[in-house]
């Protein structure tokens, strides 16, 4: 069930990525050696609205990086422009310096350094991040979400959900409520077989993720042990109509599909 759930995580992580007011342009974590760089960083900045000019834009940073060697600034803005190219090689070693010369004063360039370790299985790296970003940024839910995130591989469910609920209650202080917590909240509890606890955030999120196999899956799957726990015929008829709507069960991890199986026959 785990790598099934893989590509589920690196669309949630992306997708919580808070950087809008980094790509402002207003703010650097270091200072720039030379003045031309600063400059050329506020360029590419604009250009990144350009997809055409992605390339040129990255050999502009990459130029900037070789020649002002403690601007992490343009490290990261060359891993951001690989990773836009899905170059994700490149984007790892930029983002890695980048996080480096920052000296632990950006959350951006160490929230998409853990996203790029994730891409490539280095879930141990990523969790890493994670906790340096509660550290360093504690007032922030993001880390706290990576946390809960990366539980799913590395199997510390209890630890997972004890961080989600931090950043839930981070998130409900910033006035956001995220369909993508309740989601996980769902996960977590269902990859610890408690499915009396995974259901109720299943079932909040439908109509976020009704077309998603592996949300019908795991919703199914809570769904029909709950009702054969407690012998509610109403309930098992509607895990069944769960249960048909997902499209290509050959996706489906065997592990889920194999509990599907034994429980829907």
């Amino acid at each position: 069930m785990k790598k099934l759930l893989t590509i589920l995580i690196l669309i949630i992580s992306i997708k919580g990525i808070c950087q809008e007011n980094y790509f402002s342009g207003k703010k650097n974590y270091c200072t720039p050696q030379n003045e031309n760089s600063k400059k050329r960083f506020d360029a590419v900045i604009k250009a990144l609205q350009f997809p055409n000019l992605y390339d040129k834009a990255t050999r502009a940073m990459v130029d900037v990086a070789a020649k002002d060697s403690t601007y992490c600034d343009a490290f990261f803005m060359a891993g951001y422009l690989f990773r836009l190219q899905e170059k994700h090689k490149e984007a790892l070693t930029y983002y890695y310096v980048a996080d480096s010369l920052a000296q632990n004063k950006s959350l951006e360039f160490k929230q998409n350094l853990a996203i790029e370790f994730m891409l490539f299985g280095a879930v141990d790296k990523a969790r890493n991040k994670y906790e340096e970003m509660t550290k360093y940024f504690p007032t922030n839910p993001e880390g706290f979400y990576g946390i809960g995130n990366t539980a799913i591989i590395l199997g510390d469910y209890d630890l997972g959900l004890k961080n989600l609920k931090i950043a839930e209650g981070l998130y409900e202080r910033e006035g956001e409520v995220k369909s993508d917590v309740k989601y996980m909240f769902g996960i977590l509890y269902a990859l610890k077989e408690d499915y009396r606890y995974s259901l109720p955030y299943l079932e909040e999120v439908y109509s976020a993720y009704k077309k998603d196999d592996g949300y019908l899956a795991l919703y199914a799957l809570s769904m029909i042990i709950n009702a054969k726990e407690n012998k509610d015929a109403s309930l098992e008829k509607k895990a069944r109509k769960i249960y048909e709507k997902i499209k290509n069960s050959s996706k489906i991890d065997k592990e889920l599909s194999d509990k599907l199986k034994s429980n829907f026959q």
